[in-house]
């Protein structure tokens, strides 16, 4: 619903299909569990795998220069992660992002060389993993835009709506269970820019802070905070 959306979200075609191919044993696979803050690759790693999430969410993040990270995408069940392999080989590099379990986490990890044979072989499925990609590129464009056009306070007003959105919480009290060292993460901005904008939105009766979490106490408020970020579908 918001233009603030770090979430990445199942694609039911292309879901249903991988978990089909998989346990019909049409493609190989290794199965993997992470715990909570377990590393399912980093920075610098070699990646020559495709990771298919069966259950839980892996945080996608790159580290900063001043020794912060910022989050570029949560990955939910049903969705993929791993695509360097698809640089032509003279352009490969290794990766420049980390991939952590944010919970209990089921994998299927697919050989990069299995999945491209597949792929080859496959038009609907090499269609269907295209339009995913795409979806990716597009809510990196649109973040972009938002970062370069927007202020903190909407962006983040609109990334509260998101995480309320995706825990199901649609009335208020509402927990976004994050610290603001997270939130700041996220948005990729100083701590400080979180703590003034959560200074406005309590001045406003729109939000409260608890230990190691935000309470939404009014999401009209909340949502004219962010009203130009908002995007109907």
């Amino acid at each position: 619903m918001e233009a603030v959306d770090l979430f990445v979200r199942p694609q039911p075609l292309l879901s249903s299909t991988i978990e089909h191919i998989v346990k019909t044993g049409e493609l190989r696979f290794t199965q993997r569990v992470l715990e909570r803050g377990d590393f399912l690759f980093q920075e610098g790693d070699d990646v020559r795998s495709t990771f298919y999430i069966q259950r839980g969410m892996v945080r996608l993040y790159s580290n900063t220069p001043d020794g912060c990270s910022k989050t570029v995408f949560f990955h939910k069940a049903g969705t993929l992660i791993g695509f360097q392999w698809l640089q032509r080989t003279e352009d490969c590099k290794l990766s420049i992002l980390n991939a952590r379990a944010t919970t209990t986490v089921e994998i299927f990890e697919i050989d990069a060389t299995v999945f491209d044979s597949y792929l080859r072989k496959h038009g609907d499925l090499c269609y269907a993993v295209s339009q995913y990609l795409f979806e990716m590129m597009a809510l990196q464009t649109r973040e972009a835009v938002n970062a370069a056009v927007y202020p903190v306070l909407h962006r983040f007003a609109a990334l509260l709506l998101t995480i309320a959105n995706e825990l199901g919480a649609a009335y208020a009290p509402a927990i976004v269970p994050f610290s603001n060292d997270e939130l700041a993460e996220m948005l990729g901005v100083h701590v400080n820019s979180i703590t003034n904008s959560v200074c406005a939105l309590r001045k406003v009766k729109c939000v409260e802070r608890q230990r190691g979490a935000l309470v939404i106490t009014d999401f009209k408020k909340l949502k004219s905070v962010a009203e130009d970020l908002i995007v109907k579908k």
